[in-house]
C-alpha cells in the first residue's frame, strides 16, 4: 500500500469508529450479541449491540450509513475536523426524530457561542425552556449577550429563559423550592437539572450549558444529547439502562445505577465503582480499612486497628442497597459523596462492601496511564465489574461481550 492508501484507511477506520461512539452502548469488540456496520469508503467498519437495535436508533443506522457511502474522504484527510461537523449532523438527526422544532442547528450554534464566553473571568452556565407560545425579540442577537451572559445560570440559581420555538423570549422565571418535586422512580439526568424538570411540561425542551461548557438537551423523560469536549452522544433512554445491565450482569444494579453514573461524570471529580456479586475484590484489596462487609469481618480476615472514617460512618450507610428491584434507592447523595474519595467503591447486591479501597494490581493488568485505570481493570481482571469514572467526566464500562461460546475483552464507553 502507498502512504496515501494507508493514510486513507486509517481515515476510514476513525471515522467509523467515532460514528460507533456516537451511541454509548455501541462498542468495537472481537465478538458480541449482535454485530452492525458503518460503510465508510471501501472499508466497513463494524461495531457490536448488546441486543437488537430499538426502532428509532435503527431508523438512524439507517441514515448513517445512506450519507456515509458517499463521503468525500478526500476533504476529510485534508480537514480532520470535518467529522466532528458529521458527527453534529446526525446528532441534530436524532434530535430531529423527537422534535422538528425549534431549528436544532441554530440553537446549537447559539450555545456554543455562549460556552465561549466568560462573564467576571468565569464561564457563562445558561439554561434555555423551549415551549410552544409566543415570545418577543431574539435572545441570539450579539448586542443582547452581555446582559444575558448574567442571567439563567442554573443550577446555582434555579433560574432559567423560557424561550418559544423561534428563541425568543417569552418568560424569565425561577423555580421555587415548592416546586421541586421528590423523585418517584430512577431519573434519566444529572441530578443538578431535577429542579429544572420539576417545572416542564410534557411538551417542554430544555438545553442546559453547564460551567464547564457541557451541553445537554432533554425532554421530560431525560436526556436525548449531549456535547462534551466537542463529542456528541445521543441517548434512547430504555436501550442505554439494558446496556448498562447487560455489561454489569445485573438489570437492577444496572438501573439504580445510571443516575449515579450521570452525576458523577458532570461532577468531573473521578471515580470508581465496582460491582463485586461474587466477593472477589475483597481479599485483594490493600487497605482493610476501607471494608465494611460484615460477611468479611465475620471471619476474621479484616481488623482494623486503629479508628478510622468508614468505620465512624458505617452504620450511617448499612442501608444503601443497590442491587434491589430497580427503582429509587436510599442515600444516592452519599453513594456519590462517598465515590469521590480516593480509592474505590465496591458493593454487592446488598451491602457496601467498602469505600475508599485500593485493589492490588493483576498480573496481567499492563502499562496503564493512571492508577484508576489500572485499578479499573484489575477489578475486571479479578472477576469484578468496573465502572471507571475519569476526572474529566468519562465514563468506561469494562466487560465480557459474549455471542454464544464465544467470549472476549470489551469495553463501553458511555458519557
Amino acid at each position: 500500500m502507498t502512504p496515501i492508501d494507508v493514510l486513507r484507511a486509517v481515515t476510514e477506520t476513525e471515522i467509523g469508529r467515532e460514528i460507533a461512539r456516537l451511541v454509548p452502548h455501541w462498542y468495537e469488540a472481537e465478538c458480541g450479541p449482535e454485530r452492525y456496520s458503518v460503510p465508510v469508503g471501501e472499508r466497513p467498519f463494524h461495531f457490536y449491540n448488546y441486543g437488537k437495535l430499538a426502532p428509532n436508533l435503527s431508523a438512524l443506522l439507517a441514515r448513517i450509513c445512506t450519507r456515509t457511502q458517499e463521503l468525500p474522504l478526500d476533504r476529510f484527510i485534508e480537514y480532520p475536523g470535518l467529522t466532528d461537523i458529521l458527527l453534529e449532523s446526525f446528532a441534530t438527526d436524532w434530535l430531529q426524530m423527537y422534535s422538528r422544532e425549534p431549528d436544532w442547528l441554530r440553537l446549537i450554534k447559539y450555545m456554543e457561542t455562549v460556552a465561549r464566553r466568560t462573564n467576571e473571568n468565569l464561564p457563562v452556565a445558561l439554561t434555555l425552556v423551549i415551549r410552544p407560545g409566543t415570545g418577543l425579540g431574539d435572545i441570539t442577537q450579539i448586542h443582547m449577550q452581555k446582559f444575558f451572559d448574567r442571567l439563567a445560570s442554573s443550577p446555582y440559581t434555579f433560574t432559567y429563559l423560557a424561550i418559544d420555538l423561534d428563541l425568543r423570549l417569552m418568560h424569565y422565571g425561577s423555580v421555587e423550592w415548592s416546586q421541586v418535586n421528590d423523585a418517584k422512580s430512577c431519573k434519566f439526568y444529572p441530578e443538578f437539572l431535577h429542579p429544572i424538570h420539576s417545572i416542564m411540561n410534557d411538551t417542554d425542551l430544555v438545553a442546559h450549558l453547564t460551567p464547564h461548557g457541557d451541553l445537554i438537551i432533554m425532554n421530560k423523560t431525560g436526556v436525548l444529547a449531549t456535547k462534551r469536549k466537542r463529542k456528541w452522544k445521543i441517548y434512547d433512554i430504555q436501550t442505554f439502562k439494558n446496556g448498562l445491565a447487560y455489561c454489569l450482569g445485573s438489570r437492577d444494579v444496572g438501573k439504580n445505577l445510571v443516575e449515579v453514573v450521570f452525576d458523577l461524570s458532570f461532577r468531573r471529580q473521578g471515580a470508581l465503582l465496582i460491582y463485586d456479586p461474587e466477593h472477589r475484590i475483597l481479599e485483594r484489596i490493600l487497605n482493610p480499612e476501607s471494608i465494611l462487609s460484615p460477611v468479611w469481618k465475620q471471619n476474621g480476615q479484616a481488623t482494623q486497628t486503629t479508628e478510622c472514617g468508614q468505620s465512624l460512618i458505617g452504620r450511617s450507610i448499612e442501608d444503601i442497597v443497590i442491587g434491589k428491584k430497580a427503582g429509587f434507592f436510599k442515600k444516592k447523595r452519599q453513594l456519590i459523596e462517598m465515590a469521590c474519595i480516593d480509592g474505590a467503591v465496591v458493593f454487592d447486591d446488598n451491602n457496601l462492601l467498602a469505600v475508599g479501597a485500593l485493589i492490588r494490581s493483576h498480573p496481567s493488568v499492563g502499562s496503564q496511564l493512571g492508577a484508576r485505570t489500572t485499578a479499573a481493570r484489575s477489578s475486571y481482571l479479578w472477576g469484578a465489574h468496573p465502572i471507571k469514572v475519569s476526572s474529566d467526566g468519562d465514563v468506561t464500562v469494562y466487560f465480557k461481550s459474549t455471542n454464544g461460546e464465544r467470549e472476549c475483552n470489551a469495553e463501553m464507553y458511555f458519557l
